[in-house]
């Protein structure tokens, strides 16, 4: 979800009944937009914590700084997400055309697709993966954990900037 979209959500707040009140202003504007008995149609989103969100993409981008120079040369920054999902098969194979070429659909975590409590344990599960199969692969002993140690450290002061 981009910022422009997420900016655009109306949030609502259950109050009993059959009831729901306007949160946000979003909500505001177009409650006062409405006549009465006037009725709208909403597609229902799990709650998610946009910075939190932000947080893991900065990490990443924070990951591949680490990595060796060649590599950085073969996968820029802006693929690297999508490279781990390939590299830890986080895609479903769609479709394999007549020459072996395959249509992948990536494992999407927007926003739409999954809940923040789902997020939270996708990041759980990934980082001890990128640590291992990705930053073990390059480096060994004392530079692994120092890398490592770097990474949580970090970690720890984007998550105390929510």
């Amino acid at each position: 979800m981009k910022k422009s979209e997420f900016d655009n959500i109306l949030e609502l707040s259950y109050t009993g009944g059959f009831l729901f009140a306007p949160v946000n202003q979003n909500a505001f504007d177009l409650c006062n937009s409405m006549g009465i008995g006037e009725s709208a149609l909403f597609g229902l989103k799990t709650p998610r914590d946009y910075k939190f969100h932000q947080c893991y993409f900065v990490l990443i981008n924070f990951i591949w700084g680490y990595m060796p120079n060649s590599f950085q040369s073969k996968i820029p920054k802006k693929h690297f997400h999508n490279w781990l999902k390939i590299l830890k098969g986080d895609y479903e194979e769609v479709f394999t055309f007549a020459n072996g070429v395959k249509l992948i659909e990536y494992e999407s975590i927007a926003f739409g697709n999954m809940s923040q409590e789902r997020f939270e344990n996708y990041i759980r599960e990934q980082l001890p993966w990128i640590y291992e199969n990705v930053i073990g692969a390059y480096y060994k002993d004392e530079k692994y954990n120092s890398i490592l140690e770097t990474i949580e450290s970090e970690f720890e002061k984007f998550l105390s900037k929510l």
